[in-house]
């Protein structure tokens, strides 16, 4: 099946409404929630290993694997309580797969830059691009200002609850950042849009600036994982779209390597 623009679009809804419909009549929510994360990964694995060594896009999709495949890691560190001196091994997990989710994006920009085919920068493209990430730096910064207020004072933690609370912290300006680029790739593959070739990128622009919206309810629900939105539609709607998303980002930039050759 080709993966085209309607059909991802239609796939997205499907597993969507599969997560809010169906999967809470046989109590599978937290396992499909696994699932969908880990294929988020795997998805992206297919399109690194799509590329020869030495292709320019290996190295981005390759980070991007990295990152997402730690998910899964961390939340089983968590589970089984595996430690690294006083901390979680989980949450340093976490923390590390935002940082290399930003690298990956940025990977991306350099990549596309370097083709030469990006647009040039008008005065009204530089007006509009400002606008939109200050926008993201206000939404993100007042987000990371109200969950500060209602953490306290962070020296009375514990060093598990301090690592927990810096993982939040992290999630939120790593999204924010991740969103801001996001909004940059999707302005440079414009030339392409309309075209199979601008897909992937637009997918794992909307599938990491997703997640500053998840971090937005997870601070207002006072949750600190995704399992724990329960009978909230919203948040789960929007974190399955993410992990979707970068998966048949990553499904779709293989079969365009494939279409290739």
């Amino acid at each position: 099946m080709r993966l085209t623009a309607s059909v991802v679009i239609g796939l997205l809804i499907t597993l969507v409404l599969v997560r809010l419909q169906v999967m809470p009549i046989f109590g599978l929510e937290t396992p499909f929630q696994r699932v969908i994360e880990a294929c988020s990964g795997l998805g992206l694995l297919a399109a690194a290993l799509a590329f020869d060594r030495g292709d320019p896009p290996r190295r981005p999709w390759a980070t991007l694997t990295a990152a997402l495949l730690m998910v899964p890691l961390a939340r089983a560190a968590l589970a089984y309580g595996v430690t690294l001196g006083e901390a979680q091994l989980g949450h340093v997990l976490l923390i590390l797969s935002n940082v290399l989710c930003i690298a990956a994006l940025l990977g991306f920009r350099s990549m596309l830059i370097s083709t030469g085919l990006t647009p040039e920068w008008t005065s009204g493209a530089r007006i509009r691009a400002a606008f939109l990430l200050g926008l993201v730096v206000v939404a993100g910064s007042s987000l990371l200002s109200y969950h500060l207020s209602e953490l306290g004072d962070l020296s009375a933690m514990g060093t598990r609850e301090y690592l927990s609370s810096i993982v939040t912290i992290i999630s939120i300006v790593a999204d924010g950042v991740i969103l801001g680029v996001g909004l940059l790739l999707i302005r440079l593959v414009q030339p392409m849009m309309g075209g199979s070739v601008a897909l992937p990128y637009i997918l794992v622009a909307v599938g990491g600036g997703i997640f500053l919206f998840v971090d937005l309810f997870s601070v207002l629900l006072k949750v600190t994982t995704q399992d724990q939105f329960t009978d909230a539609p919203v948040p789960i709607a929007l974190a399955t779209l993410g992990w979707s998303a970068f998966a048949l980002a990553g499904l779709s930039q293989r079969q365009l390597v494939r279409r290739s050759r």
